[in-house]
């Protein structure tokens, strides 16, 4: 009894290393989590008479509660703000976009890498190097060609066209697929094959439900990244507006109808857009967050 106190005692003592590294993530937590409510209620509120005012005499309300409930009206102005695009076709190419391409990349890398590990031969050793050099020297310098290639292809203002450019295995989660076939045990192999199974059905009915979990995180960890993506869709998809396009053109007042440029260039309509772009991604977290947490460990994924 007196030994299990003690031991409870050592698990449970703080070293100073330890107490400041909390000390810096828990006011990083309130200083993000102040920023996100004071976003969720400048949105909600009216720029003229509300968040600022016309009369000298009357403070700012930036920071306080907003008077009057003006968020839905905040986010019409998304919704006709745009001269082309509406904001459900915005949402409708986002997801589009965020799921193709996180799916087929996926799809891809989990392939390639569970070929890699279960045959080891010449051809699998290139391509396990091919992905460790474009890892340790990345390449750079490439867009203006890629644009040209794009176009010339015929790939370039298509989301499917971005679906088979994403759709390679380089990258980081090669490696987390590769280490997760490679210490999946044999007999499960050999147990398929005895039972009549050929590779194809080995891989499919044996491997992948094996490592679904370690999928879903990857695709959900993508699914986020390309949401939040406004670069490639800028560059690859101008005639396909995402909701994160969107957000950085209403920012700089590019892309909008001259009688909203000015009311949506101000800051709650702004920090209305920003919760349409970032209350879907929480909500997606909140749901998958026990699945997504329970695979994550130190240094990378496990299955």
């Amino acid at each position: 009894m007196v030994k299990n106190k003690a031991n409870f005692k050592i698990k449970n003592k703080l070293s100073p290393l330890t107490i400041a590294l909390l000390t810096v993530l828990t006011v990083y937590v309130i200083f993000m989590l102040a920023l996100f409510l004071w976003a969720v209620i400048t949105a909600c509120k009216k720029y003229s008479g509300d968040y600022s005012s016309t009369d000298s005499s009357i403070a700012n309300n930036i920071v306080g509660l907003p008077k009057q409930f003006y968020l839905f009206e905040n986010i019409s102005k998304l919704n006709e703000g745009f001269a082309d695009f509406t904001l459900i076709e915005m949402a409708i190419n986002t997801v589009l976009y965020s799921f193709g391409c996180s799916f087929f990349k996926v799809v891809v890398t989990c392939v390639v890498a569970y070929l890699c590990a279960r045959y080891e031969n010449w051809f699998s050793k290139i391509v396990y190097t091919a992905v460790i050099v474009t890892m340790i020297i990345p390449v750079v310098g490439n867009q203006a060609a890629e644009i040209q290639l794009a176009n010339l292809l015929g790939l370039y203002n298509e989301i499917w066209g971005m679906w088979l450019m994403r759709a390679n295995f380089l990258g980081m989660y090669f490696l987390v697929f590769y280490s997760v076939f490679k210490t999946m045990p044999k007999g499960y192999y050999e147990a398929a094959k005895i039972d009549g199974a050929n590779d194809m059905q080995v891989m499919i009915k044996v491997a992948l439900p094996l490592i679904k979990y370690t999928f879903l995180s990857i695709f959900l960890i993508l699914f986020i990244e390309y949401w939040n993506d406004y670069l490639i869709p800028n560059l690859y998809l101008p005639a396909h507006k995402t909701l994160s396009l969107a957000l950085y053109h209403q920012s700089t007042g590019q892309e909008l109808n001259a009688q909203y440029k000015r009311e949506m260039s101000r800051v709650p309509a702004l920090m209305a857009s920003v919760l349409v772009v970032t209350v879907p991604v929480i909500i997606l977290f909140c749901i998958f967050s026990k699945r997504l947490m329970g695979n994550l460990s130190v240094g990378g994924l496990k299955g």
